[in-house]
């Protein structure tokens, strides 16, 4: 077996191991958020982050890669999906998706105690005179026909 055979192989067991799982899990809603990443982009971002993936791992000498948990495997994907996904989105309101996965998006709806049910119609980023991030949601509701708006602090 040559070595470029012994690269291929590696390649396939990487992916079929870790990163179409990865893909998988990510490209899906769940109930605790909804996939941030547009259909439009998934087929490119997926060659962008094998390609970027393999030029790390490959670069990791064999003796280190031995030592690697799956868990630095997994994270270093993660960590290459979201970067190569802000490249390829064209909007702030997607770039917000991508960079905060769990906040609410648009059009999702949200149940409250007290003005029951609403659907976020906007949300924005706001960077505070402290450089505090803070995601501020407008969410209109069916029963009032209006706008409130909400804000939370997102911590790093």
């Amino acid at each position: 077996m040559t070595s470029f055979d012994n690269i291929e192989k590696s390649k396939d067991i990487v992916t079929a191991r870790f990163l179409e799982p990865g893909f998988e899990y990510w490209f899906s809603n769940h109930e605790k958020f909804r996939t941030p990443f547009p259909p439009e982009i998934r087929e490119l971002l997926k060659e962008r982050t094998k390609e970027t993936f393999f030029d790390w791992f490959f670069a990791i000498k064999d003796n280190e890669k031995a030592k690697m948990e799956e868990n630095e495997l997994a994270e270093m994907f993660e960590m290459i999906l979201f970067n190569e996904a802000i490249k390829l989105v064209e909007n702030e309101d997607q770039k917000l998706g991508i960079s905060y996965p769990f906040i609410p998006k648009i059009g999702d709806k949200i149940n409250h105690t007290e003005k029951g049910e609403g659907i976020v119609e906007d949300r924005k980023l706001i960077l505070t005179k402290e450089n505090k991030n803070i995601i501020e949601l407008s969410i209109s509701f069916a029963n009032t026909k209006q706008i409130w708006k909400t804000a939370f602090e997102i911590t790093e």
